[in-house]
This record gives structure tokens, sequence and C-alpha cells, in this order.
């Protein structure tokens, strides 16, 4: 008797505690902007050149679409965007078109696609992604002459800067309910890496593009009655933005003494874009970005 409910158990415990069947994630799904999130990083040094380290420029929202076939990867597909966060949708167009009136921030000038060609699976279970990497730059020159009849800066005619350099992405698919992926969406983690040797273009633009923080999941209420100590609307949400460089030992030495202005520096030569992305199923018709 001690044997058979003995038998029992250990077969519930491996039921419990045995590898269960991997959820499909098959289908087409949508990246959910408001909960997707770019960080870009390159190498850089402290302490005036003596120490390596790495310098998160900032972090980009992430739209796209993406096409998962289990069983064949090959027939999957992954079109992304990735740009700075000033708006949900990029303002500029893979082709160059823009909005004049974006242009006065500096922020709206670069937009990154990547669009896949050939999809494999890792014998791990992750998805090797190769594609076309393309940057869309959009330059101006801008002429600013202090003098009396001064009244701002005058922006020279936009020059639209395309180049494509082929990049892998290494994605790793996660279930984000056990339930199955469809009820809340799918956690997806990608990183790719290049060198300033390969794409000098992209290392260039991403190093001097202002990336602004990126708040996710912002939700902003207007109160229902406005009085006189009014401060506008109360905005809640997860802000990412680049941790502070080390401090230089000589900033605090005296309050007008400027100190080495090389404390840190951003070398440039590799940039490491690592993707974290909620993708929600297409067919859900739920929306996915808000807002300009």
């Amino acid at each position: 008797m001690f044997r058979y409910a003995a038998a029992f158990a250990l077969a519930v415990t491996l039921a419990i505690a045995g590898p269960s069947k991997p959820t499909s994630t098959a289908g087409s799904w949508q990246v959910d902007t408001r909960h997707s999130d770019a960080k870009l990083t390159t190498d850089g040094t402290t302490d005036f050149g003596k120490t390596k380290m790495d310098v998160v420029l900032g972090f980009a929202r992430v739209s796209g679409e993406v096409k998962l076939d289990d069983a064949d990867p090959g027939k999957s597909r992954v079109d992304l965007h990735i740009y700075p966060a000033t708006s949900m949708r990029p303002v500029i167009e893979e082709d160059g078109n823009f909005k004049n009136r974006w242009m006065a921030n500096l922020a709206n000038h670069t937009l990154l696609c990547f669009h896949s060609k050939q999809i494999d699976k890792t014998p791990d279970g992750k998805l090797q992604v190769t594609g076309e990497l393309k940057l869309t730059r959009v330059d101006r020159n801008v002429q600013a002459d202090p003098n009396e009849a001064y009244a701002g800066p005058v922006y020279g005619p936009a020059m639209v800067h395309s180049v494509s350099r082929p990049a892998t992405f290494v994605f790793d698919l996660t279930s984000a309910d056990a339930k199955g992926p469809r009820a809340s969406g799918l956690q997806v983690a990608g990183s790719t890496s290049a060198m300033r040797e390969s794409f000098p273009q992209l290392l260039r633009a991403v190093v001097s593009t202002y990336w602004p923080p990126l708040v996710q999941d912002a939700n902003c209420q207007t109160p229902s009655t406005i009085s006189e100590d009014y401060r506008g609307a109360q905005c809640t949400g997860t802000v990412l933005q680049p941790p502070a460089l080390p401090q230089s030992p000589y900033s605090g030495a005296r309050e007008d003494y400027p100190g080495p202005s090389d404390f840190n520096a951003v070398s440039g030569n590799q940039l490491t874009i690592l993707l974290h992305m909620r993708l929600t199923s297409a067919s859900s018709g739920a929306p996915v970005t808000t807002g300009d």
C-alpha cells in the first residue's frame, strides 16, 4: 500500500515539476510601442582615458511587425523601426520624407530600420535574424548671426542621407503568460552590435543624436477642476534614461573651477542595440500606439 502511495506521489510531483509543452508563438504580432525600448550603448573611457567603460547613449522607441512560423522559421519575418522618444511614431519616413514642423527638434533627425532576410533557429531555441539595418538621417545647416536684427536660427534645406548594411539580431522569445502568449503578449529580447569600421555612418549618427528620456506606459490626466495652483496634467509612467557618468574628483574643487573636461570620453568604436519588446497579437485589434 505504501509503495503505491509513494509511486502516486512521485507521479504527481513529476507532472507538476516536469517540463511543460512550449506554447506556440506562431502568428502575426505588433510591437507594443508603449512597452518597448531599444538601449543604445557604445564604448568609452573614464579617469582621463585610464579605464574603459560602457556608455549608455540613450533609450529609443521601437515599433514594427513580427511574423513567426514555429514549423518553418525561414518563413518568419521581422520589420522594426527605432527612433528617438519625441513621439510615439517615427517622424521621418524610411524614404526620407518628413514634416517640416518636426525638424526644429534635433532629436527627430535619426531613424533606424531593420528588415529581416533570413531567420534560423539556434540550438538553444533562439532566433538568429539576418537582414538589412538602414540608417536614415536628416541634416540641416543652421545659420545664426547674433546681431540687432536676430530673430532666431535660419535653417537651410534638408539633406537626407540613407545607408544600409547587413546586420544580425539574436532574439529570445519567452511567453508572458503561462495560459498562452496571446493572453498578454510575448516578451522579446534581442541584440546586435556594429563596429565603426563596418558601419561608420551609423556610429556617427547614433553618437551625435540627442536621445531624450523615454517614458513607458505614460498616463497623463488633467484635474477636473483648475485652480490657482494648477501645475498642468499629472503624469505617471516608467522613465528610462542613461545613468550618470563617473564624476571627476576635481568637479567640487571650487565653485568657479571648470575642471578638466575630458575625464569621461565617448570613443564610439562599437555600438550595441539591446531591444526589449512586448509583442501583441495583430489579430486582437488592440491599439499599440497613441498620439503623434
